[in-house]
């Protein structure tokens, strides 16, 4: 069974000081590595507990956030819309 979250969904990031609001479809994933005047200097996977994959989104304020995807504890999603009822005449 997988959770199957759907990125384009997450409306909030919890990470270890709070939850982080995500404004609109903003949050993506992709791989994650630290660079320097342009060259990488670490690339995810390289280091112990250096994640692969990060996660960005921009906050309502304008604020870009960028973490690996190991900071993140939770996501808020939203809400599936339920399907419609259909009523079956006899």
């Amino acid at each position: 069974m997988s959770l199957a979250i759907d990125v384009d969904t997450v409306t909030d990031v919890l990470l270890a000081n709070g939850w982080h609001k995500v404004k609109g479809a903003s949050f993506g994933m992709d791989a994650y590595e630290y660079m320097y005047q342009g060259e990488v200097v670490l690339g995810g996977g390289q280091a112990a507990g250096v994640s692969s994959t990060g996660a960005e989104w921009t906050e309502p304020n304008g604020a870009h956030i960028a973490c690996p995807v190991n900071a993140i504890l939770a996501v808020k999603v939203k809400a599936k819309r339920k399907a419609a009822m259909k009523q079956t005449s006899s």
